[in-house]
C-alpha cells in the first residue's frame, strides 16, 4: 500500500470551498487543507476538518485578490515572482507579511499551522522562502513543521515542470531546518473543462513510485461565483471512481503526519 496526502487549496476564499472540502474530509478523501488566513474561512468547515483528522496548513498568499486588501498592499503573481527572481522583494516586509499571516491562522484554527504551502507557490521563490524560514524558526523554535514541495519525480509535463521552480532550493532548506517535506508532487492539469479527471487520477497514481506523495486538488461543492472545473473536481473526488482507482491502486489517503 502507497500513501498519498490529498490537499485541497483555497479554504477560507469561498464558503462553497470551505463546504466542498469539508464534506470530502469528512468522508475520508481529502486528508489535508491549505488556509487562506487572510481570507475568512468558515469556523464550522475548520472544526470539521480538525474533528476529522485532516491535516491544516497556512496558504501564504502574496498574490490573490484577498492579498489585495489595503493593509496587506497589491500584489500580483507576476510582480511578485518577477521581484523575488530579480532579488528587489523586500525581506523584511516580507517577513512581516508573512508573520501576519501564520498569526492570523493561529487566530483562525487556535493553532500554528502543521505545513506550510503557498498560493501561486510563491513559498518557493527567493525572498520568500530564506523569510518564511527565518519567521518558522522564530515563531515555532524546535517544533516540528512540514513543507509543500512541487516537484514532481517522474516527468508529468511542461506545466508541472513550470510549478516545479525554486521546489530544489526549497526541500535543501526545509531538509536543513530538519522540518518534513512530500516525496512527489501531482494535481496539475488544464483546466479548461476538456480533461478526463479520471483519466489523469490514473496516471498520476500509477507513476507515484513511493510513499508520501502529495495530490493537490481544489473541490468546492458549488460553481456559482467560482471556476467550473472546481464543482468537476468534487464531484469526481466524492464519487465512485475515485474510490475505485483508490482500491485499483492500492493508494490510501494520509494527513501530513502520518507520512
Amino acid at each position: 500500500m502507497k500513501t498519498v496526502i490529498i490537499n485541497a487549496d483555497d479554504i477560507g476564499m469561498h464558503p462553497a470551498i470551505d463546504d466542498g472540502v469539508a464534506a470530502l474530509v469528512a468522508q475520508g478523501v481529502v486528508t489535508a487543507a491549505s488556509v487562506m488566513a487572510l481570507g475568512n474561512p468558515d469556523r464550522h468547515a475548520l472544526g470539521v476538518m480538525r474533528q476529522c483528522g485532516a491535516s491544516l496548513g497556512l496558504h501564504l498568499d502574496f498574490s490573490s485578490p484577498l492579498a489585495h486588501a489595503p493593509r496587506h498592499g497589491a500584489h500580483t503573481f507576476t510582480t511578485t515572482m518577477f521581484a523575488a527572481w530579480s532579488g528587489h522583494l523586500d525581506r523584511g516586509r516580507t517577513r512581516k507579511a508573512i508573520r501576519y499571516q501564520i498569526e492570523r491562522f493561529r487566530e483562525l484554527t487556535g493553532s500554528l499551522p502543521e505545513f506550510v504551502d503557498g498560493h501561486d507557490r510563491v513559498h518557493q521563490f527567493p525572498v520568500v522562502r530564506e523569510a518564511l524560514f527565518d519567521e518558522l524558526a522564530e515563531i515555532m523554535p524546535g517544533q516540528s513543521i512540514c513543507i509543500r514541495s512541487t516537484a514532481p519525480q517522474v516527468w508529468r509535463g511542461a506545466r508541472a515542470a513550470l510549478i516545479a521552480l525554486g521546489s530544489g532550493a526549497l526541500e535543501r532548506m526545509a531538509r536543513r531546518a530538519g522540518y518534513l517535506h512530500n516525496t512527489d508532487f501531482y494535481g496539475v492539469y488544464d483546466h479548461s473543462g476538456r480533461t478526463d479527471l479520471g483519466r489523469c487520477w490514473r496516471g498520476w497514481f500509477a507513476s507515484q513510485r513511493a510513499s508520501g506523495a502529495l495530490a493537490m486538488c481544489h473541490p468546492a461543492s458549488a460553481a456559482r461565483g467560482l471556476e467550473p472545473y472546481r464543482l468537476k473536481e468534487f464531484a469526481f473526488l466524492g464519487g465512485p471512481q475515485f474510490a475505485e482507482l483508490l482500491a485499483e491502486y492500492d493508494m490510501r489517503p494520509m494527513p501530513w503526519w502520518r507520512i
